[in-house]
């Protein structure tokens, strides 16, 4: 229901898809009341959204930086001495990422599919001369 929310308010978001906390303000308003079950509240949806946006991040980074095939069902699927090797490397560079190395990220289809922006993009982005 999140992310289906945030496909509705996504031009609020600008391009990196930040939004202010009071956006989630609807959302609450459209939350089923559970009875024995934690109570939503604008704070919470929002911070469950930044955490989605870093799990996409730390999955993107196995997808990208492994060179291996990736499923957003069993996310690296390593099962080679030599795809243990790479993976290794690429949790060494990005801790946050080695949950996702035999585990796919769920929600990682319809992340990719909302256009989430690289963070090293644009001409702030460092880019490595050849000198």
């Amino acid at each position: 229901m999140l992310l289906n929310f945030v496909e509705e308010i996504r031009p609020k978001a600008g391009d990196h898809m930040v939004f202010q906390l009071g956006n989630f303000n609807n959302l609450v308003s459209r939350l089923p009341v559970q009875a024995n079950g934690y109570h939503k509240t604008m704070k919470s949806c929002y911070d469950k959204w930044e955490s989605l946006k870093w799990d996409y991040y730390a999955a993107l980074a196995v997808a990208r930086g492994s060179r291996l095939a990736y499923s957003a069902a069993r996310g690296a699927d390593v099962i080679t001495e030599a795809g243990q090797l790479v993976m290794d490397d690429v949790v060494k560079n990005w801790p946050d990422t080695a949950q996702y190395q035999n585990m796919g990220f769920k929600y990682f289809n319809h992340m990719r599919d909302l256009a989430l922006p690289d963070k090293a993009r644009g001409t702030n982005a460092h880019h490595a001369t050849g000198a």
